[in-house]
């Protein structure tokens, strides 16, 4: 019975590791602005429509896509659409401001002792770029003198 109830408590363990990790990764690699979510590789319509009137907008012709990718800036960062079939998708989220912030409070001006604070040593360095994966996102801070300064969310494959 005790053997029986130790690897019952195993396994739930493991089941709350692996939602708990999966969950943070999600949650990492998401960007929110004014309380809407941005996830990469997301039906961009629901999200543009949710941030409302872009500052600006651009278009140009799609060098990996049949069809157009658009860009349009808010407040504090641009957000990049790429086409597919079915309508328009995320592409990535560029920071323009040190006053954007990801949801663990890293901005244009945090060191790399923060950045590394908040997400760990599990990344790839090259030439001051740190590079965090998901399956869906690439979180890239770009780095001078051990100061980040720049900011980018990436779907991953595009």
């Amino acid at each position: 019975m005790i053997r029986r109830f130790s690897r019952c408590l195993l396994l739930c363990a493991l089941m709350l590791c692996f939602t708990l990790g999966t969950a943070l990764t999600s949650w990492a690699y998401s960007f929110e602005a004014d309380g809407v979510e941005i996830s990469m590789n997301q039906d961009s319509s629901e999200v543009l429509s949710q941030l409302g009137k872009a500052e600006n907008y651009y278009e140009a012709q799609s060098s990996s896509h049949q069809g157009k990718e658009k860009v349009f800036t808010y407040k504090g960062f641009e957000l990049s659409t790429y086409p597919s079939e079915d309508g328009d998708y995320v592409k990535s989220v560029w920071f323009l401001s040190e006053d954007t912030e990801t949801p663990e409070g890293i901005h244009i001006g945090s060191t790399i002792q923060e950045m590394k604070d908040a997400y760990g040593d599990d990344c790839t360095e090259e030439n001051g770029r740190y590079q965090y994966t998901s399956d869906d996102c690439i979180l890239a801070f770009y780095t001078k003198k051990g100061i980040v300064s720049g900011v980018e969310y990436k779907a991953a494959g595009q």
